[in-house]
């Protein structure tokens, strides 16, 4: 492994086993135009202090939050109550909520979905 880590071109499967990646990522960065290659013959070899440089971008955790605060139970319809309601079929139902962006809400095992945004799209009148 001390010989592996001096050299300045690593193989395919020298540089997973240095960086702890298997051989299918390196060739998934090398696809992506992240990594350079030289070819010898058959031989694909990559220059160490390429590998290195990518690695070296600091990761920067992001926070997820969520998009739309949870209106309240009472101002969102169940996923089986607006099949009921507006009679559409759940992949016809799936379909708009992803095509007009409308946000679910996971609360145990119900999923909710704002009311005020169902009844635009149906054309209710809201109780």
């Amino acid at each position: 492994m001390e010989k592996i880590t001096q050299r300045e071109f690593l193989s395919i499967t020298q540089a997973g086993r240095i960086f702890g990646i298997s051989r299918r990522t390196i060739y998934r960065l090398i696809d992506r135009g992240h990594l350079n290659i030289a070819k010898f013959g058959t031989r694909t070899v990559l220059r160490k202090c390429d590998m290195e440089a990518f690695f070296a971008v600091p990761i920067i955790p992001q926070k997820l939050e969520p998009v739309q605060a949870f209106p309240g139970i009472e101002h969102c319809y169940t996923i089986s109550q607006v099949q009921a309601e507006f009679n559409v079929s759940p992949a016809a139902l799936y379909h708009l909520l992803h095509r007009h962006g409308i946000v679910k809400y996971c609360i145990g095992k119900f999923t909710y979905v704002p009311k005020a945004e169902l009844d635009v799209i149906f054309n209710a009148v809201a109780l």
